[in-house]
């Protein structure tokens, strides 16, 4: 059965030319399941396939920049400590 609908995700597509940094970590259960997964409508809804390496980094930059509680803490404290290099 063919989609009617198109589906968009939070995270726009990813310019593959960006400087990458290295990540390591190791997920396992429902979040791995859900990262394989999210590969997967990633390339599906973008028509572009993308490493793991290079779809995480872009994620946490969503996530921080979509969470308030962490923007409104970050203004609070500008100033007050210096940012992690």
């Amino acid at each position: 059965m063919a989609r009617d609908t198109k589906t968009t995700l939070a995270l726009p597509k990813i310019d593959l030319e960006e400087k990458t940094t290295d990540l390591k970590l190791r997920l396992k259960g429902k979040l791995a399941v859900d990262l394989a997964d999210y590969l997967r409508a990633y390339a599906e809804t973008n028509g572009q396939s993308v490493e793991l390496d290079q779809l995480v980094p872009h994620m946490l930059a969503t996530f921080i920049e979509a969470d308030r509680g962490f923007q409104t803490w970050r203004k609070s404290a500008a100033g007050k400590t210096p940012a992690a290099a």
